[in-house]
């Protein structure tokens, strides 16, 4: 009887986490970083830490001795930035709608990281965009944290 109500116990609270939504915060302050994915005040061109909590930005914390905008950082696949502006943007003109099934962290959409100088301080590993045969593969995170973009992916 015990294992039996232990069993219950274990099987309810699994439905109950796996019922809850991934909520993504999007595009990270201007010049800050996320505590997540290893933020922190000891990066110069960190100006403040922030924590995603439940898809909205969180001040965790305001550094000092912050070096200066535009950090620029990561996108190696690019070549740094280009020119060290936080502009990626994705090639959409085969974007379709309705893909299944729906991506699981720590995959994210094409979105996710567009904008932004560091897509790989989202959480996220491989960014994908939806087209017409399924998800297809833009860009992803090496384990080191360096960005890379696939080839004819960006606009």
């Amino acid at each position: 009887m015990v294992r039996v109500l232990l069993l219950a116990a274990v099987a309810s609270a699994a439905l109950s986490c796996s019922s809850q939504e991934l909520k993504l915060c999007g595009e990270i302050p201007v010049d800050g970083c996320p505590l997540g994915r290893g933020g922190t005040c000891e990066d110069p061109f960190c100006a403040a830490l922030y924590d995603c909590i439940d898809g909205a930005w969180t001040l965790a914390e305001t550094c000092e001795g912050f070096g200066g905008q535009g950090a620029g950082g990561g996108q190696a696949g690019m070549g740094g930035g280009q020119g060290g502006g936080c502009d990626l943007v994705f090639d959409r003109s085969l974007e379709a709608r309705g893909c299944t099934p729906d991506l699981q962290s720590p995959d994210c959409p094409a979105a996710a990281a567009e904008g932004l100088c560091d897509p790989c301080l989202t959480g996220c590993l491989d960014f994908f965009l939806c087209t017409e045969p399924g998800w297809e593969s833009v860009a992803y995170c090496d384990e080191d944290g360096a960005f890379f973009v696939m080839e004819g992916a960006l606009r």
